[in-house]
């Protein structure tokens, strides 16, 4: 007994010694880029602007960035106009319903298809108008925006996927300047890369519970204007019914 003793105090100077999990160079790492995330510096820091420009800035210029130089390099059509402001959406509001990736693809997938069956009908109608080979202004066209405006408005507010940007891709699609399907798969294709960016940045650099489809409606509540909602708690026409109703109770 008394041997053993010995043994357990002679090993407990070497347990004492044994570096905590907390020192170690990967913990301090893991740390640090975890005080660097979005999410911790909104909460820790009075310049929430500056912190979120920062962060859309990088975000948006190295996911267009991306995908510009796979543009390039596989010369295959990923740039279109309607991901700008997409991007916008994605990186600035990344927590709201318009910027899940549900939303986002299905409401482009629903406007190119509104643009498409718009040309083809019209078209169909209208051959001597020539909308698949020319894209002039002419009635059957304006018909076809029309009617692809329409169509893309009300799929997106009828399967509750509302993403403003997709309207654009219905138009340029109705306008006549996808005149061939690899196009339309590239517009699609780009918009899928661009959420693949958005859930790696927002959760990596962001620190952000981006959804994997559909978004959390706990979100609007918790995380204010990544969702969407204003930080401002009153409005000026919310503070000017209060005092007007103030002075009516005096």
């Amino acid at each position: 007994m008394k041997a053993s003793g010995t043994r357990l105090r002679e090993t407990d100077p070497i347990r004492t010694h044994q570096q905590a999990p907390q020192q170690s160079l990967l913990f301090r790492l893991v740390a640090f880029l975890a005080h660097l995330q979005m999410d911790y510096l909104l909460r820790c820091t009075s310049h929430r602007r500056g912190v979120a420009m920062a962060f859309v800035f990088l975000e948006g210029a190295v996911a267009l960035g991306i995908i510009s130089t796979a543009a390039y390099l596989t010369r295959f059509p990923l740039l279109f106009p309607p991901l700008g402001p997409s991007a916008f959406i994605l990186f600035r509001t990344p927590m709201s319903p318009r910027a899940c990736p549900r939303t986002v693809i299905l409401a482009h997938t629903l406007a190119v298809a509104s643009g498409w069956l718009s040309v083809q009908l019209f078209s169909l109608i209208f051959p001597e108008a020539g909308l698949l080979d020319d894209p002039s202004l002419n009635w059957p066209r304006i018909a076809a925006l029309s009617l692809s405006m329409g169509l893309s408005s009300a799929s997106m507010i009828a399967l509750g996927c509302s993403h403003p940007p997709a309207a654009a891709s219905a138009l340029i699609v109705s306008m006549g300047y996808m005149s061939n399907m690899l196009q339309i798969v590239g517009l699609l294709l780009a918009v899928v890369l661009l959420v693949a960016h958005a859930f790696v940045f927002n959760r990596l650099l962001g620190g952000l519970p981006y959804p994997l489809w559909r978004s959390d409606p706990k979100s609007l509540q918790r995380f204010g204007a990544l969702a969407g909602v204003s930080d401002q708690r009153s409005t000026y026409w919310g503070e000017l019914a209060t005092r007007i109703f103030d002075r009516r109770s005096a």
